[in-house]
């Protein structure tokens, strides 16, 4: 490793990028973009993708994209290019993925109902993200940019950099090497691949001295170079993803496995998306933090400030406190020159002039204005400015001064103590500061991918052990009924329009009634019946051969719409409640929704809900809270559930808890 002088991975190779496309073509085309978020240079893409799975394509500028396992806490406000890549994007589908030439540029096309657009991620120089119409004219980018060999401006038309790295070829080593100013192997091998790391591998494979001059002479050397680069692109047939770490730390993740690690530790992994994102964790957490850290910043800028200024303007009052009481004693001791002195100024006023002929001058106090309007005279000891009121005696006079030092002490007091929050609120954006690290890993969480086709959908597992599946939409629906319901499994539907599609897996066993019960209460509580504040509502259940998609003759079914044939069986009056458990395993954590029933005997915790007036985003909060505090309680410690997992099981509409029940209650 010493002659090679690598450092460790901060950015994918064009070789990393080939890999993950190649990894990701199956994944992610012809899935659905559901929405786009940012945070400063962190792009993500929302997939639904064409296996029912939502997945999470993250880009982090200039250094890497995968298809990343970790979910973030999202901006309330999204920033000007997101909304303008939402207005494209949103609802549009994936129809290609490549990579241009053998470059770290990554480019997206897409197709909506407003037409076919690209969005091109450039992860050279600072990075930046592109989006074009079909005609390559750039409707926006996140860096609108002037260099000098092109433009990146909404209007013109898009331009690849100049000298894009192409695959390699003998045409390719043959021009790069006559422009090449060190004419060696490490420098050929690096302006055909572009990634020093990639360099030194191929001509670590070919036996060939980093150092070794090239020339046009030298074919066989040229060859083995162009050869060697040529098998490392083509083992990506074989994808061998792996963390290398050296003295124990990460140094670099690589699709395939390198001779130039032979000697250092490896963690291997099923897919290089993955690795990736593991690799960059520590990268992602701090594109998120520099957010929080530069808002903490300006925070922390402004009180400094407004300490600064409450301290300026604190000191002045206090001096002018103290001045006061100087003031104040000079008086009381020079009582009756100074009586004398307003007596002189009144009896002049009476008699019509500005002031005293004879006026007696008082040592150590200079007057400096007389103001006929106000009736006052200002004074000066020891260059304390002060008022006086000779039509007042000066026992009235060394009042009002009191009332103005009581006045002053009441401002010190205050704004001691307006100093001493701002302080306390410094002290604690300090600490934050520290801390934002920590907290940042609390906003970040692992998606977890299902493991069962059922878990993208509403659904539990009924007292009886069947599983009970429901719709979220119309979509989820018309596929459930289309895709997953048989002849003899057991269809459910509240009596009201607009309600869940539910559906009971029979695998061929007769259906006992406490299960059916338990999917009507399922099916009623996922229906338009909770949002209008029913206390219970009908539901009628049929066999799945009894359910089509097939209208009558001259008629039309709606995305979500079924015919039923046959007779329905009625049940009457199924009330609305439902319980939200949190459900710990051997291997994981999740939230389940449910008939009470059912629930109680799954969740180590549950809630019950009814339709009420609280809001749904408030109470999931709570929810949220007390399912993380059980958790603690039994030493998850790092674990934290997330409000939006809760919402994501809630019934539509408002709703009110009723009662919590945790696993031991029910067991008594």
């Amino acid at each position: 490793m010493a002659k090679i002088k690598l450092k460790p991975k901060t950015s994918l190779s064009a070789l990393d990028l080939r890999a993950l496309i190649k990894e990701m073509i199956p994944i992610i085309v012809e899935g659905i973009i559901v929405n786009v978020y940012m945070i400063e240079d962190l792009l993500m893409l929302k997939i639904r993708c064409r296996d029912g799975v939502t997945r999470l394509l993250t880009i982090r500028l200039p250094y890497w994209v995968s298809l990343s396992k970790y979910d973030v806490e999202k901006p309330s406000s999204p920033p000007v290019f997101c909304k303008l890549l939402r207005k494209y994007l949103r609802r549009s589908r994936i129809i290609e993925l490549k990579q241009v030439g053998f470059d770290r540029i990554l480019k997206i096309k897409v197709k909506s109902g407003e037409g076919i657009y690209e969005l091109i991620i450039e992860l050279i120089r600072e990075g930046n993200i592109i989006l074009c119409n079909n005609d390559s004219v750039v409707l926006g980018a996140y860096r609108e940019i002037e260099y000098k060999d092109r433009s990146i401006k909404r209007k013109l038309k898009y331009q690849l950099p100049p000298n894009v790295i192409s695959d390699p070829s003998e045409e390719e080593a043959s021009r790069v090497l006559s422009g090449l100013r060190k004419p060696n192997a490490f420098y050929l091998a690096l302006a055909l691949v572009g990634s020093p790391e990639v360099a030194y591998e191929i001509l670590a494979r070919s036996g060939i001295d980093p150092k070794e001059e090239i020339s046009h002479a030298k074919a066989d050397v040229l060859k083995r170079i162009l050869s060697e680069a040529k098998e490392v692109i083509k083992a990506l047939d074989n994808l061998r993803p792996n963390i290398v770490h050296i003295d124990g730390r990460p140094f670099s993740v690589i699709p395939i496995e390198f001779m130039i690690y032979n000697s250092y530790e490896r963690k291997m992994y099923n897919s290089f998306h993955e690795a990736v994102a593991d690799f960059f964790y520590d990268v992602l957490k701090e594109s998120i933090s520099k957010r929080e850290k530069e808002i903490l910043e300006r925070e922390e800028k402004r009180i400094k400030a407004s300490i600064e200024e409450l301290k300026k303007h604190l000191n002045e009052i206090v001096l002018r406190a103290n001045g006061l009481r100087m003031v104040i004693t000079f008086l009381q001791k020079r009582y009756e020159g100074f009586q004398e002195l307003l007596n002189n100024f009144k009896n002049a006023w009476l008699r019509g002039e500005d002031k005293p002929r004879d006026l007696k001058k008082i040592e150590g106090v200079e007057i400096l204005d007389v103001n006929l309007r106000e009736k006052t005279i200002t004074l000066s000891i020891e260059g304390v400015k002060f008022s006086l009121k000779p039509h007042e005696s000066l026992m009235a006079n060394i009042s009002h001064l009191y009332d103005e030092l009581k006045e002053l002490k009441r401002k010190i007091d205050a704004s001691n103590k307006a100093l001493s929050e701002l302080e306390d609120k410094l002290a604690k954006i300090s600490k934050d500061k520290s801390l934002v690290i920590e907290e940042i890993e609390d906003k970040i969480r692992v998606c977890r991918e299902p493991r069962h086709w059922y878990e993208r959908f509403l659904w539990f597992k009924s007292s009886d052990g069947f599983l009970v599946i429901g719709g979220k939409d119309a979509t989820q629906n018309e596929v459930l009924v289309k895709k997953y319901l048989g002849d003899k499994d057991l269809f459910f539907h509240a009596d009201i329009t607009g309600a869940s599609a539910v559906i009971v897996k029979t695998e061929g066993r007769e259906i006992p009634q406490t299960t059916i019960s338990e999917a009507a209460q399922f099916a009623a509580c996922y229906s338009k019946a909770w949002k209008t504040g029913f206390g219970s509502i009908d539901v009628y259940w049929v066999y799945g051969k009894q359910v089509s998609k097939t209208p009558p003759s001259g008629e039309y079914l709606s995305k979500g719409s079924f015919m039923i044939r046959g007779t329905r069986n009625y049940l009457r009056g199924i009330e609305l409640k439902l319980a939200i458990g949190l459900t710990v395993t051997e291997n994981e954590i999740f939230i389940v929704s449910g008939p009470p029933s059912a629930i109680a005997k799954q969740a180590i915790l549950h809630l019950v809900l009814v339709p009420g007036d609280d809001e749904k985003v408030r109470i999931a909060n709570r929810i949220a809270k007390i399912f993380s505090e059980k958790l603690r309680s039994m030493g998850f410690e790092n674990i934290n559930i997330r409000s939006d997992d809760v919402i994501k099981v809630m019934p539509p509409g408002r709703v009110k808890i009723v009662s919590k029940v945790s696993k031991e209650d029910v067991n008594t």
